[in-house]
């Protein structure tokens, strides 16, 4: 490939490196130079530009990434259409991340001009979500070194392992002044747990947390059609003698690993009785946090065997994300930072403009008239006067006119493949992408018109982390409204979120974090479902 500034007499069909911008309109970076690009080009005094003109060797950078992903995609893994160099492999199912390393290491030192890049061994990954990504650097590669990898570089190299369905029982120990809302929360949490790994909770059971009684539990539960069974006691396990190992081993169980170098979940235990897994679980297992129980449910659930040497192996990565409500002294120069953060903290607008107005009939209620703009960028409009400057815009059905819609804001998108799976796909992959440096998100739903400026900045003004409030709340006559706004701490819990699910189901988990805000106006509730509704709204 010969890359360089080149006149215009040598740069028909040649690839344009940069794009050029013409009063006509632009040029774009990787388009095709034509006899009529060029003559425009001349008649606006431009003598010469930036371009690759290939050669017989060459791979252009679209068809070198699309042969590379397919070699590298295993079971469970489709690959998306090469754009710019890039491809992007999906998990086609809810499971768990495989990666040969040695493999994708080698790729890696193969060529500078090829480059792989994974999640995390053993990824706990949602359908859909992208899994690896191969991006071409150059606009063209040689042929022989893309040939290069399928005859030296092992195919399917990244697989994924489905959660295949399972089902649990739930043990949980007893103490006197242990408290009934205790274990109702208890078995609530573990239940949403399980259901994100594919598995079911059957049953839970309570005994007193005495050897000799968890002892006899296990062994009228052991026949069981459960796959694994769950202990939580009311005292952690501190010993491998203690009450929930030394019960597991009276009823002819095996112990397979005691601890992890995970934390929160170190004081996790791992055992077998007949063909029944049995986890001892950490204290930290009563709270949705990721922790370390999550990860050998995963491996379980995804029906990879486990052993002690494989917790061994945890401890890279091990120190897990801490949630709030846990606080630690590591914490410490976190929470310094808040303080000194200014009240107002880093907040983007995330937008979700995805959904297909399935009420509406064939329109798309997003892009109605509402005044002189659109549903869509009236509310997007409002953002911005409230001094947002960070708006992030989600889209799905109809993107490109969504997209048009919004051109003259200054809006960055992110495209939800899974959008008829219902709005929780759409937060997901909204949070998901926010930039690094954001501390918060205000999530707005894009039917929502009457929401005001003013609203918007009621609501920011009131998120403040160093005194707990972490969720920040508007509400009208006692009645909670949206937008909500969620500090970063807590994005991680949006993985939860199924189907039409939207965020306000996690709420119960984090009330010492919630903050409610009177604004003083209806806006709050109203959105448009139906054509009816959009037709009354736009009289009032």
């Amino acid at each position: 490939m010969k890359f360089g500034e080149f006149p215009l007499s040598q740069v028909l069909g040649a690839t344009l490196a940069h794009s050029v911008r013409l009063p006509s309109g632009l040029l774009k970076k990787g388009h095709i130079l034509t006899e009529t690009d060029i003559k425009t080009l001349a008649e606006n005094n431009i003598a010469q530009v930036m371009a690759a003109i290939f050669e017989p060797e060459d791979m252009t950078e679209d068809v070198a990434a699309g042969r590379i992903s397919e070699h590298i995609a295993g079971d469970h893994v489709t690959c998306a259409e090469a754009f710019t160099g890039r491809v992007n492999l999906h998990a086609a199912e809810d499971g768990l991340v495989v990666i040969n390393e040695p493999a994708v290491h080698a790729l890696n030192h193969m060529d500078e001009a090829i480059t792989l890049a994974t999640v995390l061994q053993n990824a706990i990954v949602h359908k859909g979500q992208i899994v690896a990504t191969v991006k071409i650097i150059p606009l063209a590669v040689k042929g022989e070194a893309v040939e290069k990898i399928s005859a030296e570089i092992e195919n399917g190299l990244i697989s994924l392992h489905p959660f295949r369905p399972q089902k649990a029982i739930m043990v949980q120990t007893e103490l006197a002044g242990t408290t009934q809302k205790l274990f109702e929360k208890t078995r609530r949490v573990m239940s949403h747990r399980l259901d994100i790994f594919g598995a079911s909770l059957m049953a839970e059971i309570r005994c007193r947390h005495e050897e000799a009684a968890l002892t006899d539990l296990l062994l009228r539960t052991a026949d069981g059609d459960q796959d694994m069974i769950l202990i939580l006691g009311a005292s952690a396990i501190t010993d491998r003698k203690d009450v929930i190992p030394a019960a597991v081993i009276g009823a002819g169980g095996e112990i397979i690993h005691y601890g992890m170098p995970v934390d929160p979940g170190n004081l996790m235990l791992l055992a077998r009785l007949g063909d029944k897994w049995v986890l001892g679980l950490p204290g930290c297992s009563r709270s949705p946090k990721l922790n370390g129980i999550d990860l050998i449910l995963s491996r379980i659930c995804a029906d990879r065997d486990v052993t002690g040497d494989d917790i061994m192996a945890m401890g890279v990565g091990g120190l897990l994300s801490e949630y709030a409500g846990r606080p630690q002294p590591r914490e410490s120069r976190q929470r310094e930072r808040k303080k000194k953060m200014p009240k107002s903290g880093n907040i983007a607008a995330l937008i979700l403009a995805a959904g297909q107005s399935k009420r509406m009939g064939q329109e798309n209620k997003l892009l109605l008239p509402y005044g002189d703009e659109t549903v869509l960028s009236h509310i997007t409009g409002q953002v911005r006067q409230a001094g947002m400057d960070k708006i992030f815009v989600v889209t799905g059905h109809q993107s490109q006119e969504i997209m048009q819609q919004l051109s003259r804001y200054d809006v960055t998108f992110f495209h939800n493949d899974l959008y008829d799976e219902g709005m929780s796909t759409s937060v997901r992959v909204g949070v998901s992408s926010l930039p690094s440096d954001i501390d918060a998100a205000l999530i707005i739903l894009g039917d929502m018109p009457d929401i005001s400026a003013g609203i918007l900045r009621q609501i920011m003004a009131a998120y403040d982390p160093a005194r707990g409030r972490s969720i920040i709340i508007p509400m009208h006559n006692g009645k909670r409204g949206n937008p909500i706004l969620w500090d970063r701490e807590l994005f991680r819990e949006f993985d939860r979120l199924r189907g039409d699910m939207g965020a306000k189901i996690l709420l119960n988990d984090y009330p010492e974090f919630i903050h409610e805000v009177e604004v003083g106006s209806e806006a709050i509730f109203l959105d448009i479902d139906t054509y009816e509704a959009y037709e009354h709204l736009k009289k009032t």
